[in-house]
């Protein structure tokens, strides 16, 4: 009970002379300084000004260096060097926090301020301090990848790989311990085992997520007609995205989806066709078919369709679908042939122009509908050598006179000027006068229609540029 009596009287002496005269000069010494008592890290700052407190913890720091023993030898390094630093600022403000209470003033006499610096750690320096070692002992830790090769239809799973690494206990929480006490520290670095970020089993669940959607059915009917898509399809519609270094879930390619839907739907189209018949002129009865009529279709729903089966396939489910077919009704043209026409080489229509060019009787008559208004009149028409072209053709160029030219059938070159009334009907095929000629009604020619001169002048005047030529036996 004595003892406690003296502190008591020893502290209320103390308080007694601060109330007095003395208190005022105390205060206002301490007023920008450490309070007495004050330390950090266990060495005593007391009076020091807030420069002089950070200009010493600076110092301190940079004297810490950390000793790391491994395998690879041994290194030294400085807090700076490990990412490991002092908040000398922090750390002043933390020691002069007690100055802001008048009481701490008198409580400073037999209490002391112990403080602890503000450490900040780099992580990034500290973990490539940490790589550097482990790069030359350690062994990297290898995730669990899922991957489909190529030409499978299956994706499958490279098993995880643990590494090793230097077990934090061992080395950065003694190099934080170090920045606490500003102490110099020496450390062996062990290794521990380093568990792969992706496990084989994670990774195995994102595959088998994968292989259930390229085992899902899936097929769009289309009247009696079905497509399934294969396996190989389905796999290659598959994406398994990877971010830094984790597979996810596995999505699907819709545009790819949607190319095969288009290219299913595209093979179901057909355009349609207009037919076109002759007919009688005065009977209205059907001649001839000379293009048969064909019904026209076209898928409608082929978005709907693709955008369907792309969401079955991102749940893993199968998918049955059903192309909607609108057909489009073909039309029919009648072209009404003139009489008279019915049988001829050419079913004009009523007053159409054209040219009969008949090879087996040598002979050209110009018609207007099924009325000759020209001829028939004697022709000399190719020679077996150099035979007149046969089908159905139009006059597409005209010269009232031209040189013409060409090759002979021995291949040696002809050259004829001043040739009149030339209608070219088909390349190099024409008809025209042929002033050397003295009969007709046989073969000769180099493959044009040589017609007696005033002939071909009347047909000259006569068609006009595209009247049909109808070359046959």
């Amino acid at each position: 009970m004595k003892k406690t009596t003296r502190v008591l009287l020893a502290t209320g002496a103390t308080l007694a002379v601060l109330v007095g005269s003395g208190a005022t000069a105390y205060a206002a010494h301490y007023q920008d300084r450490a309070l007495p008592g004050s330390s950090v890290s266990g060495q005593g700052v007391s009076g020091l000004t807030r420069a002089d407190l950070a200009t010493s913890l600076k110092e301190r720091a940079q004297k810490v260096e950390l000793t790391v023993t491994s395998g690879a030898g041994t290194q030294t390094a400085s807090l700076a060097d490990l990412g490991v630093g002092i908040d000398v600022d922090a750390t002043v403000a933390k020691v002069f926090e007690a100055n802001a209470d008048w009481s701490a003033y008198a409580k400073a006499l037999v209490s002391p301020h112990a403080v602890e610096p503000v450490v900040t750690v780099d992580d990034k320096v500290l973990e490539d301090f940490v790589g550097g070692l482990v790069a030359k002992e350690g062994t990297p830790a290898l995730n669990a990848a899922v991957a489909r090769a190529d030409g499978s239809t299956t994706f499958t799973v490279t098993p995880a790989v643990a590494g090793t690494t230097i077990d934090p206990a061992s080395l950065q929480d003694v190099v934080k311990n170090a920045a606490r006490t500003l102490t110099s520290a020496s450390t062996e670095a062990k290794f521990v085992t380093l568990e792969a970020g992706v496990s084989t089993e994670a990774a195995q669940a994102v595959a088998d997520k994968a292989n259930a959607i390229v085992a899902a059915p899936l097929a769009i009917t289309a009247d009696s007609k079905t497509f399934e898509a294969s396996a190989e399809d389905k796999a290659g519609w598959v994406q398994v995205p990877v971010t830094d270094g984790v597979p996810g879930d596995p999505t699907i390619d819709k545009a790819a989806v949607t190319q095969w839907v288009t290219a299913k739907a595209d093979s179901l189209k057909v355009k349609a066709v207009n037919g076109v018949r002759n007919v009688s002129a005065a009977t209205g009865a059907v001649l001839k078919v000379t293009t048969n009529a064909k019904d026209g279709a076209e898928v409608t729903n082929g978005t709907e369709v693709a955008d369907a089966a792309v969401a079955a396939l991102a749940g893993g489910q199968p998918y049955a679908g059903t192309f909607a077919v609108q057909t489009t009704k073909a039309t029919w043209t009648d072209r009404k042939v003139a009489a008279g026409a019915e049988n001829l080489a050419y079913p004009a229509a009523e007053g159409e122009k054209w040219v009969d060019v008949n090879l087996s009787n040598h002979t050209m008559t110009a018609y207007e509908g099924g009325r000759a208004v020209i001829g028939p009149v004697a022709m000399v028409n190719g020679a077996p050598a150099t035979p007149t072209v046969t089908g159905t053709y139009k006059i597409y160029a005209k010269y009232a006179k031209q040189t013409m030219r060409g090759e002979n059938a021995d291949g040696t070159n002809y050259e004829a000027p001043d040739v009149p009334w030339v209608a070219y009907f088909h390349r190099g095929y024409a008809l025209h006068g042929a002033p050397w000629r003295s009969s007709f009604g046989y073969t000769g020619s180099h493959g044009c229609v040589n017609l007696p001169v005033p002939t071909a002048g009347q047909v000259y005047a006569w068609a006009p540029i595209g009247t049909v030529v109808v070359s046959h036996y």
